[in-house]
């Protein structure tokens, strides 16, 4: 009885204190025990097989201990489906082909565990650790090209298939692994999902600008998924008319670029994509940064010939793939553009067999209005960019504290330094590379030709906090503004706009502002990017145990009540677009029906009447009118994000660089020289000039001694002639 009497003490202590950070919200006192039973424990319940074009797969059916008839009870899951052959060898550097069948009459494919993410950077395998603190090096392979599935078990095959998510994973086109998100919880809302791997850096992007070296690997990897699910989800209980793709960062721009694509089919009916978009500076490489002088700076890292292009891809398919990934590392590119050159590149060649991506420049395809026309939300967290101010080289105990004006200006000082040092130093390569082949002004004579201290002085007019100039708060949270300004908000705003211009189907935006209690990040850093992926992949309903038969993965924060509600919420607004096209069908949050008091029905709602603030009609965008919905403890609808900011990257910012400070240096135009590639051309003519010259010099100065010598000869005969006659005289 004491005990008993404890821990309602204790209990009712942790209520009455924890009740001012979670404001309204009533505490469901009888479903505590939701983290601990919510899943019925580890091990699967039993095998599920399911048919392929290319063979049986046997997955595994899990008992999901909802307590309700809400969701279903079974979810059957399988892992490491190959949808491609292992690009491996001959298959290296080249688009993938379809996986061999294995469909024999005894042999089913074991599709119970994840295979080998892709192989990526030692540094992208540490932020992958973040989830799976024991992920072994083993489990990173270039035989990578696997997808996984996670369906409700339904029995009835006459039943209406259900609509399917598919996940692009993030990770700078570098990094990431589709074995970070599991579709578990999300696949209680009676949809499949689907998640896969796709091939990264060099592997899956190294460009050389020809047929053979096309590059976009990690693109036609992509596409090959998209089409697997297409052709066989229908036997997974999913609809192939009604697929939407989700896309994070990376794997947003990805779905930009898919939008482009003009001569292939999408097989996907709508698009999310978030915190990114094709528009980004980062999403592509450009033909200006010179893809094939990237490739041929790895291939000399690895003692490739870099002449002859088939040459090199034929001497790095026999290189080692973690040394090529390796090597590729610490290859110098602007920040401005991403930091590396393996992204996506403008590909201009079509075969018989495979149709390019893209092949203009992004922005030249959306001005000409050649993008699908399908629904699509976009969207971004309020600070995209918290991660990478946190990651510049400052004090934390100044971020910690807030900034002066004096540290303010501190920081764009040298934001605009790194910036104008990154812009001589691609300058310089730039010439390098090609001499004159761009309009870019070579600098000559240092630093003094780009107006640093005016771009500067723009910046600190732009980033200042005029309301309250000295709030060392808001001037930190406006230096988050500006790195999130930069990598995302630009982008994504602009997408955003050029979608709203379409009719027939509808584009919405979203803004996640959500920052748990017990959130991982610092107050100060917000909602950062990626942090809604937790909400979306409902990672505050999954306890401990459930992920032990997922090789390790570990939850990294203790979730609160509020953070399900906002889970469900987020889950509920994404399926509902899958699933009609609107994220809030007919004006409201459809089947968001949180139970009364008087009912505890065990749905993961809180009984309160908080949850019915959640239900707000998120309206579509309008070019008079860009609504978006912002994401929040209490979601509100607010207009025209943050679009004065894109405006100033996207048409202000690049001219800022193409002003200089007197003397103006000389330009190069294009033509104005030969390229390097004629250099050899016009070095044999010089020698040969040189040379010619030279034996001329030579002819002629031998030419002008025999001459010289014959005179000489015969001015000396003459006078001895003369000498002679004159002796012969005067003997006389």
């Amino acid at each position: 009885m004491a005990m008993l009497v404890c821990f309602i003490i204790i209990n009712s202590i942790a209520i009455i204190t924890a009740q001012p950070y979670f404001d309204d919200v009533l505490f469901d006192i009888q479903n505590q025990n939701r983290f601990n039973n919510y899943i019925n424990g580890p091990p699967p319940i039993f095998n599920v097989d399911r048919h392929t074009q290319y063979g049986y797969v046997r997955g595994t059916s899990y008992n999901v201990d909802s307590r309700d008839s809400f969701y279903p009870k079974y979810i059957s899951v399988f892992l490491g489906i190959p949808y491609a052959r292992p690009p491996v060898g001959l298959y290296r550097f080249k688009p993938p082909l379809p996986p061999d069948p294995w469909d024999t009459k005894f042999l089913i494919y074991d599709a119970t565990h994840y295979r080998p993410s892709c192989l990526q950077p030692a540094s992208e395998q540490e932020k992958i650790r973040q989830f799976i603190p024991n992920f072994p090096p083993s489990n990173f392979s270039e035989d990578c090209l696997y997808l996984n599935i996670f369906a409700p078990n339904r029995t009835d095959r006459y039943m209406p298939k259900l609509p399917v998510i598919v996940f692009i994973h993030g990770g700078d086109f570098i990094g990431g692994s589709s074995q970070i998100y599991n579709g578990f919880v999300l696949a209680q809302r009676n949809v499949v999902v689907v998640t896969f791997n796709y091939r990264l850096g060099p592997l899956g992007f190294l460009s050389t600008k020809t047929l053979n070296g096309r590059g976009n690997y990690g693109l036609f990897d992509q596409r090959m998924a998209l089409k697997f699910v297409y052709d066989n989800i229908r036997e997974f209980n999913g609809d192939p008319e009604n697929i939407t793709v989700i896309g994070h960062e990376a794997g947003a721009a990805s779905i930009g670029l898919h939008l482009l694509s003009q001569n292939t089919p999408l097989n996907f009916r709508r698009a999310v994509m978030m915190s990114g978009s094709d528009l980004c500076k980062w999403s592509i490489i450009q033909d200006e940064h010179y893809p094939l002088e990237q490739a041929r700076f790895l291939a000399r890292r690895l003692t490739c010939n870099d002449r002859n292009v088939d040459v090199l891809l034929d001497c790095l398919r026999q290189r080692n793939g973690l040394d090529i990934t390796n090597s590729a590392t610490n290859i110098w590119f602007p920040d401005e553009f991403g930091g590396h050159p393996w992204r996506p590149a403008i590909d201009t060649f079509t075969d018989d067999f495979i149709q390019p991506i893209f092949t203009r420049r992004p922005i030249e395809l959306r001005r000409l209005g050649l993008f699908a026309n399908i629904s699509v939300i976009l969207g971004t967290t309020s600070d995209d960019g918290a991660i990478h101010f946190a990651q510049q080289p400052i004090n934390l105990a100044v971020i910690d504290k807030g900034f002066s004006h004096h540290d303010q200006h501190a920081y764009l000082n040298m934001f605009t330094n790194r910036r104008v040092q990154d812009r001589y130093s691609f300058e310089r390569q730039t010439f390098a590379y090609e001499y004159a082949e761009t309009d870019y002004v070579l600098p000559r004579g240092g630093d003094m030709y780009l107006d640093e201290e005016g771009i500067t002085t723009v910046l600190k007019y732009k980033y200042a906090h005029w309301p309250q100039p000295d709030n060392m708060t808001m001037l930190r949270q406006r230096l988050i503004d500006l790195h999130s300004d930069e990598h995302t908000t630009c982008c994504v705003a602009d997408a955003a706009r050029f979608h709203a211009q379409r009719t027939f189907n509808s584009s919405y935006m979203y803004v996640f502002a959500y920052h748990s209690l017990t959130s991982v990040y610092p107050y100060w850093m917000g909602a950062p990017r990626g942090s809604e992926l937790d909400y979306l992949f409902g990672m505050p309903f999954i306890n401990d145990s459930q992920w032990m038969p997922w090789h390790g993965i570990q939850r990294r924060q203790v979730f609160t009540y509020v953070d399900e509600e906002i889970s469900n919420y987020t889950m509920q607004l994404f399926v509902n677009f899958a699933r009609y096209g609107e994220p809030t069908p007919g004006g409201f949050l459809r089947e968001y029906t949180p139970p009364s008091l008087e009912r505890p029905s065990g749905l993961i709602y809180s009984p309160s009447g908080y949850a019915l603030r959640l239900n707000i009609a998120w309206l579509p965008q309008l070019v008079q009118n860009m609504t978006y919905l912002l994401i929040d403890r209490y979601p509100c609808l607010q207009t025209n994000y943050r679009f004065d900011a894109a405006g100033f990257w996207s048409e202000y910012w690049p001219t800022a660089f193409q002003r200089r400070l007197t003397p103006i240096p000389t330009k190069y135009y294009k033509h104005a020289i030969m390229n390097h590639r004629d250099t050899t051309i016009v070095m044999f003519f010089l020698m040969g000039g040189l040379i010619l010259s030279f034996i001329i010099l030579i002819i002629l100065c031998g030419i002008l001694f025999i001459r010289v010598r014959t005179e000489s000869k015969q001015y000396t005969n003459k006078n001895i002639i003369n000498h002679k006659q004159t002796k012969f005289i005067n003997n006389e």
